[in-house]
């Protein structure tokens, strides 16, 4: 702790001091203890005193504030520590309240840390199960109530808010389109590239299309898609979020009667539901076109045979079924987003926490959800 000072306020400040009185078994504190007046080395008197029965008389004390009282309570520990034993602390009562305020709160922490350091495995996994637990049935419970919201949504006396829908589909639509198209078109040309020297060995070069077809619009493109949605407009809207829970500006909107659910998160879901499908048509034909511009020279395919053979022997089916479950996507995306900016507590800490979980969160439901949608289509015979 240095402190930097003029010669004059040295002269004007009296400095924390700490005298030792064996023959009475007391210690005598005195002066200022507070921020400015306490030397950072002022305990190291501690290590002469003897192991016995020592009594503290603080009042003589001038002023002491939160670090006074640190101060204090450090004394304590110290002789504590060194065998010694503090029978009493006497303090003036302003004093003696701020230090009894201090000590509860550093008790607590101390308890808190004890409680973290000497957990075992199978608590870690306990409490984790719980908190998945809890997390998941909040999770479901925030469903419910945006089914609600939207069964209600053309209500008259609940206008919808149009402007948001519009800045969402700007946001992650129109903005989104050279990532996303950028990212399709490589994967197809990568794709192209890695299956090529396995067709040629077969000699079944024209298949190619049919395993584009199939792998990049019933699978590849609407999961990638929704992935750097996911990353990229689902962790946008929780940092959204979260920073207005934080600046109270939703506790604003409650107080005026306005349903922060109606009025931030369904226009965050509705633009996310239109642009996420349409960003997924044109990653379609960003990726199709990657895989058909190297299939010329990797796999003697032209542009005609490649076009006749996609109409011919690749169902529109798969294009459709990338579309639904882009749709799937988009409400995952923005619920999870919404669902972790709600989260947020009141520092900057828990934005990024719930930030990176949203990410994770909306991720991991994606690809489960992509799952099992490939099961139900496999029970019912859709190709």
């Amino acid at each position: 702790m240095y402190k930097k000072m003029t010669e004059n306020n040295r002269k004007k400040i009296s400095f924390a001091t700490i005298e030792v009185i064996p023959a009475e078994n007391k210690i005598i504190l005195s002066g200022e203890w507070t921020w400015v007046s306490i030397n950072e080395n002022i305990l190291n008197i501690v290590d002469s005193i003897n192991k016995q029965n020592w009594l503290i008389d603080g009042l003589e004390i001038k002023r002491i504030d939160t670090t006074g009282a640190y101060f204090l309570h450090k004394l304590c520990d110290c002789l504590t520590q060194l065998g010694s034993k503090v029978t009493a602390v006497n303090l003036i009562l302003e004093d003696q309240k701020l230090f009894d305020l201090t000590q509860g709160i550093q008790l607590e922490k101390n308890s808190i840390v004890n409680e973290i350091v000497h957990q075992t495995a199978i608590e870690k996994i306990t409490n984790l199960t719980v908190d998945f637990g809890h997390t998941t049935l909040q999770l479901i419970s925030f469903f419910g109530q945006l089914c609600y919201t939207l069964a209600t949504l053309f209500k008259r006396e609940y206008p919808l808010y149009v402007k948001g829908i519009a800045d969402t589909v700007s946001n992650a639509g129109l903005k989104g389109i050279l990532i996303t198209s950028s990212l399709c078109f490589l994967i197809g040309v990568n794709l192209t590239y890695q299956m090529a020297p396995q067709f040629v060995t077969y000699g079944a070069n024209v298949y190619v299309v049919n395993f584009l077809g199939i792998s990049l619009l019933r699978e590849v493109t609407p999961l990638l898609t929704a992935i750097i949605i996911a990353g990229r407009t689902g962790s946008a809207i929780t940092a959204s979020l979260g920073t207005m829970k934080v600046q109270e500006e939703i506790d604003a909107l409650q107080t005026m009667g306005i349903s922060p659910v109606r009025r931030l998160v369904m226009p965050q879901i509705i633009g996310l539901l239109v642009s996420l499908p349409i960003l997924t048509m044109l990653a379609d034909v960003a990726s199709m076109f990657g895989g058909m511009l190297f299939a010329g020279p990797l796999l003697g395919i032209d542009f005609s045979l490649f076009i006749e053979r996609m109409q011919g022997n690749v169902s529109i089916n798969n294009f459709w079924i990338g579309i639904l479950k882009s749709v799937f996507f988009a409400w995952i995306i923005g619920m999870v987003g919404c669902f972790c900016g709600f989260k947020v507590k009141s520092s900057a800490d828990s934005v990024g926490i719930q930030t990176t979980r949203s990410v994770v969160i909306s991720i991991c439901l994606i690809i489960v959800v992509d799952a099992l949608f490939a099961i139900i289509f496999k029970g019912l015979g859709i190709k």
